[in-house]
């Protein structure tokens, strides 16, 4: 059963007096972040010795009844995160984990507020918008570059291209998909099964990495957030990703959904700049492999969540718009692939 934000508020007071040992600390200022996978807020605290400044801090709780895996492991986004601190790849100061049942009962993670902003979020001259995307591109090399095996721990065991294609299986196959949606996927499927990358370069990958999950300061990304979906797997994963919401032909012209409206840069464009920020070498065939999977990958979840909305057992209309695409992210893939 969900708290409610008088509860969550006097919990959150609670674990914040026992972490600092400020029995006068007062929280205050909480207010509801958006996001899917656990309840989240951003807080201030104010301790009780006015020589300690005043913090602002962001907290992810798990949601009630849901089992701890997956988006639902914030603890496991913690670790991963806090095992970046330190290094080139801007990530959020992680503070305290853990699932004290004194607390919330869920697991938590508490982590420094970042104030800043998101590229499709603001009005910027178009030469600082280029600028500070192709920072962020540099920024995923960057996270390619860490080394994998020493964050196994957090991230878990690594996990192949056949793995993902198993995850995606369990979505597709399924009677009660739309046909309509689903169109050429299936094809898309084959296609990229007989022609699978030999030696994908394994490492660190944030899965699910995009404009919108990047905070920037005018000089450029200030912290990756969202780590629900990360991984240790082919890194060329997030490079196809970026670069399949960075092309006009995964969408439908006459599409309004929010994934289609902000490009500030062209597939060709951050596969060239990713290419020079690298300090390994970027195979152009497997990139586009990489790219097509993306447009079948989104494409399928595409066709999965339409299917729960339509049915009823998880409202989220703005699914109905993005699926008038999928049927264009199946043949953009397939014409990556060199299939008509």
């Amino acid at each position: 059963m969900a708290l409610s934000n008088e509860e969550t508020l006097q919990r959150l007071t609670a674990m914040v007096r026992a972490k600092t040992g400020d029995s006068g600390a007062r929280v205050h200022s909480m207010e509801t972040l958006p996001g899917h996978a656990g309840f989240s807020y951003s807080f201030v605290v104010e301790h009780s010795d006015a020589s300690r400044p005043n913090r602002n801090l962001v907290i992810r709780i798990s949601p009630p009844d849901v089992k701890i895996s997956g988006p639902a492991d914030v603890v496991r986004q913690a670790k991963i995160m806090a095992s970046f601190a330190g290094t080139a790849v801007p990530v959020p100061p992680i503070l305290w984990w853990g699932d004290e049942a004194e607390f919330f009962g869920r697991p938590y993670f508490v982590a420094g507020f970042v104030d800043g902003f998101k590229l499709g979020e603001v009005v910027l001259p178009p030469a600082d918008i280029s600028r500070l995307a192709n920072k962020a591109v540099a920024t995923l090399a960057i996270l390619h570059s860490q080394d994998w095996e020493s964050r196994r721990s957090a991230f878990g065991d690594p996990i192949t291209l056949e793995d993902e294609m198993k995850r995606l299986d369990y979505l597709l196959d399924r009677p009660t998909l739309d046909p309509a949606v689903v169109a050429r996927g299936p094809l898309l499927r084959e296609r990229l099964r007989s022609t699978l990358p030999a030696n994908p370069r394994l490492g660190c990958v944030h899965g699910d990495f995009q404009w919108s999950n990047i905070l920037f300061n005018n000089d450029g990304p200030m912290a990756l957030i969202d780590w629900e979906i990360s991984s240790i797997g082919p890194v060329m994963l997030d490079l196809g990703w970026l670069c399949f919401f960075a092309d006009p032909r995964s969408f439908v012209e006459h599409s309004t959904a929010e994934v289609a409206r902000f490009m500030p840069l062209a597939p060709d464009e951050i596969v060239a700049t990713y290419t020079a920020s690298a300090s390994f070498p970027v195979d152009a065939q497997d990139v586009r492999w990489f790219r097509a999977f993306s447009a079948y990958r989104f494409g399928v979840i595409t066709c999965f969540n339409v299917m729960l909305h339509r049915r009823g057992k998880r409202h989220d209309p703005h699914w109905e718009d993005i699926a008038i695409s999928a049927p264009r992210m199946f043949e953009s893939g397939l014409e990556l692939l060199g299939v008509a």
